[in-house]
């Protein structure tokens, strides 16, 4: 089994000198995004570890618009049909999850699972192959999905989707899903990457 970690989007805007700071401190105070670049996702990395597959960061270049969008789907398509001999888990954060849809539109490539963490989704999205498991993690208090779901799609956009085991984590914000807190989910406590872990296995 293959697992490929495809991070989201790069808030850019924060690297720009006197400005970038502000940006950085109205992204956290008003949607609860911490701008932690790469980092955020190699503590990931070594808890997936764990798991009996082999486990990749899909790097892109974090771009918002379509052709971004589409140019990374294009290179991860070419990525994946490297392990055509594998069974594949697509791990996808927030925009990374629109990159990784439009590759496992390959029937090629042999995707068992796509999983969606907070991922702002168009309701013209084409639909995925029957073979592909589709599971959708978001929290209704995250108004940086919502925010997200407006400007990407002109206010097309949706939160759940049909088709999908989607699953709601009460009170997290868009940051929260990169760490290992403790949530709630179906009854229980439990650690963010060990619910992750169980979504992977």
């Amino acid at each position: 089994m293959l697992v490929v970690i495809v991070p989201g989007s790069k808030t850019k805007g924060t690297s720009v000198p006197v400005f970038g700071p502000l940006f950085s401190k109205f992204f956290s105070s008003y949607f609860g995004v911490q701008v932690e670049g790469d980092t955020w996702f190699e503590p990931l990395r070594a808890a997936l570890a764990e798991i009996p597959a082999d486990v990749i960061v899909f790097n892109w270049s974090g771009g918002i618009s379509p052709f971004a969008i589409r140019k990374a789907a294009k290179e991860l398509r070419r990525v994946l049909l490297e392990y055509t001999d594998k069974e594949i888990i697509l791990f996808t954060k927030s925009l990374g999850g629109a990159v990784a849809e439009k590759a496992a539109l390959d029937t090629q490539l042999p995707i068992k699972r796509l999983i969606y963490i907070v991922t702002p989704h168009s309701r013209f999205t084409k639909t995925l192959p029957p073979s592909v498991e589709i599971v959708n993690i978001f929290s209704e208090a995250d108004n940086y999905l919502r925010f997200a779901n407006r400007v990407l799609y002109l206010g097309l956009g949706r939160i759940e989707l049909p088709d999908a085991r989607n699953i709601s984590i009460p009170n997290l914000r868009h940051s929260d899903f990169n760490h290992n807190i403790e949530i709630e989910y179906d009854g229980k406590k439990l650690l963010m990457f060990n619910f992750y872990r169980e979504l992977i296995t």
